[in-house]
């Protein structure tokens, strides 16, 4: 393994801290979660690949998120067993009140690269959220575990 993917890897994890860091009276799985679900209603058994989160954690996770009111469950037409999770108006207002400061705190960490740096870093961000995407695609289309 080379010690610029050692280095990533490390980079990614220390990130992902900082933003745990940011948030208060919610976690950085839920918020993950609640994202998802800001775009449109999923099933439960598709929010656990997208948000990175292990099936039996995600039990915890939707039933934390309704106890709060921030989702709620519904019945997919057609499917007595299907489950679809739908984000609450307290949910939207939950997760904008966490991006909020984990936004502020990006920006402080970027901040302090000059103009093309940030842009570079922002750049190869969305460049890694689009290899995520397909390789997750490639993934579950093989019937591979992401």
């Amino acid at each position: 393994m080379s010690e610029d993917l050692t280095g990533a890897v490390y980079t990614l994890a220390r990130g992902s801290r900082l933003l745990e860091h940011c948030l208060v009276d919610i976690t950085l799985p839920q918020v993950r979660v609640l994202r998802l679900l800001a775009t449109s209603p999923e099933r439960a058994s598709a929010i656990a690949e997208k948000a990175a989160v292990s099936r039996p954690a995600l039990s915890g996770v939707i039933d934390g998120l309704e106890k709060r009111g921030w989702l709620r469950r519904t019945e997919v037409t057609g499917d007595r067993r299907g489950v679809a999770l739908v984000l609450t108006d307290a949910g939207r207002r939950a997760l904008a009140a966490a991006e909020g400061p984990m936004v502020e705190r990006v920006e402080e960490v970027i901040g302090t690269l000059s103009p093309a740096d940030r842009r570079t870093v922002l750049r190869g961000l969305s460049t890694l959220a689009g290899a995520i995407e397909v390789w997750s695609a490639d993934r579950k289309a093989s019937g591979a575990r992401p």
